[in-house]
C-alpha cells in the first residue's frame, strides 16, 4: 500500500471513532508489517490532532469547563483529574502544543527566568 492511501485510512478511522470487524480482518490479511507500523503511527498522530487532554487538580467548575469546550471546538475533550502531579492549576495538551497553568509550572518559569538574567 502506498503511504497516502494508509494515511487516509487511519484518518478515517480516527473520524469514525470505530473499526468493524471486517476492516480489522482487512487490515490483518493485506498490510505488510511495515505498512502496520506506519499505519499504527498514523492512527496515533491523527487521535493526538483530533484530542486535547485537560489535567487539573480539584473539581473544574461546569463554566470553566464550557469555556474550555469552546476554545476546542470539534475536538475530543478529556479531562483528567490528577491532583498529586497538578497540586494546583490546569494543564492543556493538544497535537505538539501544551499551555501549563500549574503552580509549579509558574514556579519553574519564574526560576528560569532569574537564572537566566543573572
Amino acid at each position: 500500500m502506498m503511504k497516502k492511501q494508509i494515511k487516509k485510512l487511519a484518518d478515517l478511522i480516527v473520524e469514525s471513532g470505530d473499526v468493524s470487524d471486517d476492516a480489522v480482518k482487512w487490515i490483518f490479511d493485506n498490510m505488510s508489517k511495515s505498512d502496520m507500523k506506519l499505519f499504527l503511527r498514523y492512527i496515533n498522530n491523527a487521535e493526538r490532532q483530533k484530542t486535547v487532554v485537560v489535567k487539573h487538580a480539584g473539581e473544574l467548575t461546569e463554566a470553566a469547563k464550557n469555556k474550555i469546550y469552546g476554545k476546542f471546538p470539534g475536538k475530543r475533550i478529556v479531562f483528567v483529574r490528577r491532583d498529586e502531579e497538578i497540586g494546583a492549576g490546569i494543564k492543556i495538551n493538544f497535537g505538539d502544543y501544551s499551555l501549563d497553568y500549574t503552580v509549579s509550572g509558574m514556579i519553574e518559569k519564574i526560576m528560569k527566568d532569574i537564572r537566566e538574567n543573572l
